[in-house]
């Protein structure tokens, strides 16, 4: 079986650089959180540079497309049982 092709240093970038790659592609801002959840979710290639550095496969990055989420209020106006919550005083039987 061939071995995957070891990607070079330069196809590696930060956490914050990955950010701006996703906010531009996507119009809209897309935060550090976000791209680390991505990595911890394997959607994204992520490398391990010590106990607390993590840097992002380019290419994964830029390929990956992000959705902006919802207000809510589609939820809100269907009476989602999580909005709608009862009265304490109510269940006090």
């Amino acid at each position: 079986m061939a071995r995957k092709a070891q990607a070079q240093p330069q196809e590696w970038i930060s956490t914050k650089e990955a950010a701006a790659i996703l906010t531009k592609n996507s119009g809209h801002e897309v935060k550090t959180d976000y791209v680390r959840a991505l990595g911890n979710n394997g959607k994204v290639e992520v490398k391990k540079l010590d106990g607390r550095t993590k840097v992002y496969l380019k290419s994964d990055i830029e390929s990956y497309q992000v959705k902006e989420r919802g207000d809510g209020s589609i939820r809100v106006a269907a009476g989602h049982p999580r909005r709608i919550r009862p009265d304490v005083s109510e269940q006090v039987g």
